[in-house]
């Protein structure tokens, strides 16, 4: 049955406000700071609300949708008009999303991405819908019209209802083992150096003088406060009642504490998946595990976003927990073998070229900034010595590759099915071919972005083994 086309909860206006507003922040900010008289920044600023107030009622009144049992329709613009249709067998994924003010009114934002979505944004937006619409939705696209499959589902019946949840505990060791919150505090940093006068910081100098050991002390104790602080309310906003199951064949992510996520994701659209060991939560036996997905993925502060299936799992219970969500990919804990344990030479080189005369020069201008530099070198080097000792491979049942690297403080293990590899790349120089050297790389689709993944200076013999018992393989 087709519904007629009709606009969205009156509640989203509230979201169109807020997300207009959103560009004018920074101009907001200078009639803040601005010295000019109130009245006039007070006039700027009413000026710029009503304007976004006006964009907004504009979208109510032209954004509109239609939904039938082939496909969804989504309308926009005034002037100049947008209609987006998309069938339901072109869905890669659902996601849904509930800002606190939405739960009195059971709406919900729902975006829709197929393989066609442009890079950090989904191909259409039902914005502010009634949540049984998703329902609907979901019926239509996995075809559920029978008979027998309505009265299963009017009496609660759940084909392969699997479940995981994210505890408090562990969405603390997350965030105080998250290095992105370093970055932002950096950012913090950076801004208030730009708007504090100089002057303050001549008063500070001063202070310094008189307390220098202490306030050394107290600064560092302050900064490990201040990331620990804003990395634990950045994830548990992010990752608040993480949860994820299975059911029909599809995987719900549900999480988030202001804005509560739904994402549905059909078992047939997962490309791969990776599996990170970071070196510090390896401490504490955790890993966590990524989703590669092929359409359009929401973008976060410094990039798209990342899909977990499990956030933050206990070493001992991810490849189970693994085999249990993914029953259609042939999971299990890989036996990698290792290719460039004895190679070191080839992963220092460029750096110890690039490193050593920096170091030298570096104590020539200045001895603090030489033993920096040389304090960086070491740093470098014992990654990449690490990267030798963790780089191999290993093929499951002829069918996944399981691709061993060593990036950032992480322990990467990618694992993805022949079928969904675009090429497959192997490459070397005059100088590796006397070796017997050379590299691979595979190249795959993730979000609406190439992506390559591979291993360097192993053996031509490794890289043989690949491609004649995964990429030439017929089974």
């Amino acid at each position: 049955m087709t519904t007629k086309r009709q606009r969205f909860h009156p509640s989203v206006i509230l979201v169109y406000f807020i997300r207009n507003i959103r560009s004018w922040i920074f101009l907001i900010f200078l009639l803040f700071i601005n010295n000019n008289s109130f009245f006039y920044n007070a006039l700027a600023l009413g000026g710029i609300v009503l304007f976004v107030l006006i964009t907004s009622l504009v979208k109510y009144f032209t954004h509109t949708y239609q939904i039938s049992p082939e496909r969804i329709i989504v309308y926009r613009g005034l002037l100049k008009k947008r209609e987006t249709d998309i069938s339901y067998d072109r869905i890669q994924t659902i996601k849904q999303r509930q800002w606190f003010f939405f739960k009195p009114f059971n709406v919900v934002e729902v975006l829709i991405e197929t393989a066609s979505t442009s890079p950090g944004e989904a191909e259409a937006s039902l914005s502010a819908v009634d949540h049984s619409l998703v329902d609907t939705i979901e019926q239509y696209r996995n075809k559920e019209y029978s008979h027998e499959n309505t009265e299963e589902n009017e009496q609660g019946v759940e084909k392969n209802k699997i479940h995981f949840a994210l505890s408090n505990k562990d969405i603390t060791l997350y965030a105080l083992t998250d290095a992105k919150a370093i970055l932002i505090l950096l950012g913090i940093f950076t801004f208030i150096t730009e708007w504090i006068p100089e002057e303050m910081f001549t008063e500070v100098g001063t202070v310094v003088d008189y307390f220098q050991g202490f306030l050394i002390i107290f600064l560092f104790l302050f900064v490990l406060f201040a990331i620990a602080l804003l990395s634990l309310a950045k994830n548990f906003i992010k990752f608040y009642r993480f949860q994820s199951s299975l059911k029909n064949e599809t995987l719900i992510l549900e999480y988030g504490l202001f804005e509560r996520k739904v994402q549905t994701i059909p078992l047939s659209k997962i490309q791969g998946i990776r599996l990170h060991k970071q070196l510090v939560r390896a401490l504490f036996n955790r890993s966590s595990v990524e989703l590669i997905i092929m359409g359009g993925q929401e973008k976060e502060e410094q990039g798209l976003s990342s899909v977990y299936l499990f956030p933050l799992i206990h070493n001992a219970q991810v490849y189970e927990e693994l085999a249990n969500f993914l029953p259609n990919i042939p999971l299990q804990k890989p036996l990698i073998q290792k290719v460039s344990q004895k190679r070191l030479w080839y992963f220092w080189r460029w750096k110890l070229l690039i490193g050593i005369p920096g170091i030298v020069i570096g104590f020539n201008v200045n001895l603090l900034l030489g033993i920096g530099l040389s304090i960086v070198l070491i740093v470098v080097l014992l990654l990449a010595l690490k990267a030798t000792h963790t780089q191999g491979y290993t093929i499951e049942d002829r069918r996944i590759l399981v691709l061993q690297q060593f990036q950032g403080l992480s322990t990467i293990q990618l694992f993805i099915a022949q079928k969904n590899i675009q090429a497959f790349v192997q490459s070397t120089s005059l100088w590796l071919e006397k070796k017997q050297l050379g590299h691979l790389k595979v190249a795959f689709k993730e979000g609406e972005l190439p992506k390559e993944s591979g291993l360097k200076f192993i053996a031509k013999s490794d890289a043989e083994t690949i491609h004649r018992g995964f990429w030439n393989s017929t089974i």
